[in-house]
């Protein structure tokens, strides 16, 4: 059962807290590699934006400037090409921009007009992609199914079978944290960790990711080690941008984050909180290490079925890793994570 937070009450206290609140320290083992092409893809992705309308309000234009997508790209997804990277910087436009205005504004606070909006952007994967729906009225769905027509195009197979399934899971976690945050609920651990795995649409942004970056997994290998592993990158994403958007989350009211979780499960302030998530991180860093080392082990056994796959399999390991740093670094230096002030709801 999820425990009442009321932020009406504690909001005044938590700010008191967050004066003098630090993000952990994150460290990824791995090198950063950052895409050449991260200017170019800044540009092109803008102008995208301004196409499809995404950028007409204030708020809308600030967390664009606030995101710097184009770095982002490049160093979330930095083996790709131009257009690849094109493609990923517009896909961080699209989500933020969602994201943002289910998370701090009045449409993850009330169910029935998220239905409405979940209705539109379903719409938008179609298969396969055709012409712009003119029914699209909604300027997010619209601009959802041209990053998906763009995907399909150059995608191997696999990720275009898995790509819809995994935005849709994403899309039904949605409706639980509405509910929660309609109720200013804090989530239980367990149930939280659990939601937390997709409603960051991390499963969608991996297997984007992969296509981008040409690793073609079969299936039979991807529910196993590998697929572990995608989890274990994940939940380093989404672990550490809740110690980063703390102060973000407490501004709009926001009870999803592992932060305000465990201070609630807890019972321990907001930095004790956050220093317990960077044990959770280094832990689970851990965890996806060993599980790495095994995969590049297995793929040099004959008799195992990940040596049929192996050129797969060591791409999308270091795909991987190269997702981890390139997250982490854009976190320590993106103004999203940085504003103290000047918060505009979306």
């Amino acid at each position: 059962m999820g425990k009442p937070l009321l932020f009406s009450e504690s909001f005044e206290h938590d700010q008191l807290s967050l004066a003098g609140y630090r993000v952990p320290e994150f460290k990824a083992p791995f090198p950063v590699v950052l895409n050449p092409h991260h200017d170019f893809a800044e540009e092109a992705a803008l102008r995208w934006a301004h196409s499809f309308r995404l950028d007409e309000t204030p708020a809308a234009a600030q967390r664009l400037t606030d995101m710097a997508c184009g770095m982002f790209s490049g160093l979330w997804c930095p083996r790709t090409d131009r257009e690849g990277a094109v493609i990923m910087a517009e896909w961080i436009i699209w989500l933020f921009l969602w994201d943002d205005i289910f998370d701090d504004g009045p449409l993850g606070r009330d169910p029935t007009a998220l239905q409405d909006a979940l209705l539109q952007i379903d719409r938008a994967l179609v298969e396969p992609p055709g012409q712009p729906d003119d029914t699209l009225t909604f300027p997010l769905a619209r601009a959802l199914a041209d990053i998906w027509r763009a995907l399909h195009a150059r995608a191997p197979e696999t990720v275009r079978k898995r790509f819809p399934a995994s935005f849709r899971m994403y899309l039904r976690a949605m409706v639980d944290e509405t509910n929660n945050r309609a109720a200013e609920v804090v989530p239980d651990l367990d149930t939280y960790l659990r939601l937390r795995r997709v409603n960051a649409a991390t499963r969608s942004s991996l297997d984007l990711i992969e296509g981008l970056q040409g690793v073609d997994m079969p299936d039979a290998l991807r529910h196993g080690l590998y697929g572990e592993l995608r989890a274990f990158a994940s939940e380093l994403w989404v672990w550490t941008n809740d110690a980063y958007s703390l102060r973000k989350d407490l501004h709009y009211r926001n009870p999803h984050n592992l932060v305000l979780v465990l201070r609630e499960a807890r019972g321990l302030s907001l930095q004790e909180a956050a220093d317990q998530v960077r044990l959770m991180v280094e832990q689970r860093m851990w965890d996806f290490i060993q599980v790495a080392e095994r995969l590049r082990s297995l793929v040099d056994m004959p008799a195992d079925p990940h040596s049929t796959a192996k050129e797969a399999v060591l791409r999308g390991v270091q795909m991987l890793e190269d997702s981890i740093s390139g997250f982490y670094r854009w976190q320590e230096n993106a103004l999203r994570y940085r504003r103290t002030s000047g918060f505009l709801v979306p």
